[in-house]
């Protein structure tokens, strides 16, 4: 007979609470002290990373230790207080800040690379992007991102809403 296992026995989530979980900034760093057990721990700098970037901001957020372990989830930023909370999304707005492209002035191909101008709500964009047509994500039909060779994120929220000679910069890659 085949035993059966529950998922929730395989995978152990711990969600962290204000009880458990202490956020502070140290040095222009985000830093805890995770109490387990009745005793204190004073993590250190941590890194916070978004399980659904695209979904939701405040929720599901991972926080990794320097090794890159997982020390537990935070459900709510929220229901860490509006100081923690404003930690928190400082942070993550750090980690997650994505350009918004209004228009495409050029895309040039050359060697593996295209390399991009553009621009956002602030101004002209310069962007170098490896392997472009891996680089564009579509999130649904007329929503795409777009990552560089340096990590930073490209949005276009509304592929429609391009002028003409916008789309055609980046037909070709959709």
């Amino acid at each position: 007979m085949e035993e059966k296992t529950k998922i929730s026995e395989i995978i152990k989530i711990e969600y962290l609470t204000p009880s458990d979980a202490e956020f502070s900034e140290n040095g222009g760093m985000i830093t805890m002290k995770l109490t387990k057990d009745g005793e204190t721990k004073d993590v250190g700098r941590v890194f916070l990373h978004r399980c659904f970037p695209h979904e939701t901001e405040d929720g599901f957020i991972s926080v990794l230790d320097r090794d890159g372990n997982e020390l537990g989830l935070i459900r709510d930023a929220g229901d860490f207080g509006e100081e923690v909370k404003a930690l928190i999304e400082r942070e993550l707005g750090r980690r997650y800040r994505v350009f918004i492209i209004k228009k495409i002035k050029s895309v040039n191909e050359k060697y593996g690379y295209s390399y991009w101008k553009a621009e956002d709500e602030s101004g002209e964009l310069e962007f170098t992007v490896q392997d472009t047509y891996r680089s564009i994500t579509k999130i649904d039909d007329d929503r795409i991102y777009i990552s560089d060779i340096d990590g930073n994120r490209y949005e276009i929220p509304s592929l429609s809403a391009l002028d003409r000679k916008s789309f055609k910069r980046i037909e070709l890659f959709l």
